[in-house]
């Protein structure tokens, strides 16, 4: 009977093995991944974060604060979170022809009787700041116009100079967010009216 009980036991220790092995039918949840596989990523995880993929513009520019607050505030009603942001810049309004600055204004009066005696009328002398005693001899608007008539201020032999007439300019913009294309092309037009606006693609803060 020894014998017997041996080989009941032995019998019972395979069995057990091949339970532990992974038997047929074995419910294969509850294994788990092969260790090489490592950890699969959550599905949240791998779509990534939706802002991430949002595209930005900004639209201007505007001259005016008060139409440039009009917009932001149809913006706002699109929901793309509109920023209003400001720039300064330089702004050419027009071209100066100038007889550079003389020693003295007794020197500035000689250039301008020479100017005369050549026919020319359209001048005067200025009389304050880093030009004193420099020759004014013609304002323009267009620069084609005053290039002109520089050369032939030369051309009579006079040192004439082209200067750009500038002003501070102050222009308005607006940024926003539109992962959802809210702000199409009939909104842009309703923002343009008669200005001529523009959207421009900008990086998302």
């Amino acid at each position: 009977m020894r014998w017997v009980a041996l080989l009941l036991l032995l019998a019972n220790a395979g069995f057990a093995g091949w339970i532990l092995s992974g038997a047929p039918g074995r419910d294969a949840a509850a294994a788990g991944p092969p260790v090489e596989l490592g950890e699969l990523p959550l599905l949240r995880e791998s779509r990534g974060d939706p802002a991430a993929t949002s595209v930005c513009f900004t639209i201007g520019p505007f001259e005016e604060e008060a139409r440039a607050e009009a917009a932001r505030q149809r913006l706002a009603e699109l929901d793309v979170e509109p920023r209003q942001r400001m720039t300064r810049d330089q702004e050419v309004y027009g071209y100066q022809i100038l007889l550079p600055p003389r020693a003295s204004r007794e020197a500035a009066l000689e250039a301008t009787r020479e100017l005369q005696a050549q026919g020319v009328e359209d001048y005067f002398i200025v009389s304050e700041g880093e030009l004193e005693n420099a020759v004014s001899v013609g304002l323009f608007e267009r620069k084609r116009f005053a290039v002109r008539h520089a050369d032939y201020l030369n051309d009579l032999g006079f040192d004439a100079e082209l200067r750009l007439r500038t002003r501070e300019r102050t222009r308005y913009w607006q940024d926003y967010r539109d992962p959802l294309e809210r702000v199409t092309s009939e909104v842009l037009e309703s923002l343009s009216a008669d200005q001529a606006l523009q959207r421009l693609e900008r990086a998302c803060n």
